[in-house]
């Protein structure tokens, strides 16, 4: 039978080696920062653009048939961000809860001198829909992703690059 030591890291040359938790811990923690990231840029990048100002009898047949047929809307309202651009656009379907000065969506009040524009939102039927699609955009994707990796590499390749010197 092989008798085991204990592993042991002793320090030298005045090294000492750091806990797990500041080695590892960054690592663990990337993807989180980079899903992070990538949701602050498509946020900062995003563009809504302003549809066409309606008035008050365009929203109320818009809503009435969202109503009557169980319809789903897409409502965006004609107020701006603090950088100027309109909001996202509020999608629910409309109940039939409206007064004098606002009407209720997904249980919130919203001024009818709020509203932009109100549409009837377009669902595609489940036999329309491709489901590869996305498939095969993420592995183009992923394919030109690769390819640029690739050409930076070789660039760093061959600007770092020395020839070793000949002994002859």
């Amino acid at each position: 039978m092989v008798k085991r030591t204990k592993k042991t890291f002793t320090d030298y040359n005045q090294y000492k080696d750091r806990p797990f938790g500041l080695k590892w811990a960054t690592a663990y923690a990337m993807d989180d920062l980079m899903k992070g990231i990538l949701e602050n840029e498509a946020w900062a990048t995003k563009e809504v653009v302003g549809l066409d100002l309606m008035n008050r009898e365009e929203i109320d047949a818009i809503l009435s048939e969202s109503f009557l047929y169980h319809k789903p809307i897409s409502l965006q309202l004609n107020t701006k961000d603090e950088f100027g651009r309109f909001l996202d656009p509020v999608e629910g379907q409309f109940l039939g809860e409206a007064y004098e000065d606002y009407f209720v969506l997904n249980e919130q009040a919203i001024n009818w001198t709020d509203v932009r524009h109100v549409s009837i939102k377009k669902e595609e039927k489940w036999f329309n829909v491709d489901y590869f699609q996305d498939r095969e955009s993420s592995r183009n994707k992923q394919k030109k992703k690769a390819s640029k990796i690739e050409k930076e590499i070789e660039l760093i390749k061959n600007e770092y690059y020395q020839d070793f010197a000949d002994d002859d």
